[in-house]
């Protein structure tokens, strides 16, 4: 999570190390995959998203990881230009569609 200095918080992502209920793209166990990334609409254009998803390999990194992926909605296109930035490509072998009318664009990263 990113706060503030006086701890509100401005956004979130889970990042995924394990096998289990939250993984949905990371099926490998080399693989990390960061999901729910959330932004409050006053924090946006600050940093704080890029400085989320910034954090991810370093964690998975140390935890024997040497792919990060994500999925997003194929709408998120502000999400989408922040991943080619830090060097996310896309995957679209991997793209899925969950539910009628909403498909999943793939991104990964190699560590």
């Amino acid at each position: 999570m990113a706060s503030d200095a006086d701890g509100t918080p401005l956004g979130s992502l889970a990042l995924v190390l394990d096998t289990g209920p939250y993984v949905d793209i990371a099926v490998a166990p080399e693989k990390a995959e960061f999901r729910l990334l959330a932004v409050r609409s006053e924090a946006r254009g600050r940093g704080v998203g890029e400085a989320l998803v910034r954090e991810c390999p370093s964690r998975a990194r140390p935890a024997g990881k040497r792919r990060v992926v994500i999925s997003g909605s194929s709408q998120m296109h502000t999400a989408h230009r922040l991943y080619g930035r830090l060097g996310l490509v896309r995957a679209p072998e991997r793209d899925r569609d969950p539910f009628p009318g909403v498909t999943l664009h793939v991104f990964a990263r190699e560590l």
